[in-house]
């Protein structure tokens, strides 16, 4: 039997994302005029719900935003740069924690699918003793 793959295949497969997604980005967006703890404690389990993704996406959103970024000094003032890269890392924590759920639900559902018993269960004990004996 063929393995399943881990990772999400169609479109359809990444929007049980949403349902850590969205609702993070709402909760991020609705500290904006809050007390500065109840922000950065938002903002910090944000960042931990999206490791390891934050980092690879801080990246990819920090190259994207940066002509942006520097159009936006043509436009008139443009925000504080602390600001603009605070921005990019809570929305890549955003989408590493989209990432992380979907990866949730798409491992859960090869779960359910994946037959209990037969030769993708061996255990690590059967495989060493198995190959052991070829030496």
């Amino acid at each position: 039997m063929r393995a399943q793959p881990l990772w999400p295949r169609t479109v359809h497969e990444w929007l049980p994302g949403l349902f850590a997604s969205v609702p993070l980005g709402l909760v991020l967006l609705g500290t904006r005029g809050a007390d500065s703890r109840w922000a950065a404690l938002a903002a910090s389990v944000a960042i931990l719900l999206s490791i390891p993704w934050v980092v690879p996406a801080t990246m990819l959103l920090a190259v994207l935003s940066a002509p942006v970024y520097m159009w936006l000094h043509s436009q008139g003032p443009a925000p504080a740069v602390l600001d603009w890269l605070g921005g990019v890392v809570l929305t890549a924590a955003v989408m590493g924690c989209h990432l992380n759920a979907a990866l949730l639900f798409a491992w859960q559902r090869a779960r359910r699918y994946r037959p209990t018993h037969g030769a993708e269960q061996i255990g690590l004990r059967d495989f060493l003793f198995r190959h052991g004996q070829h030496k």
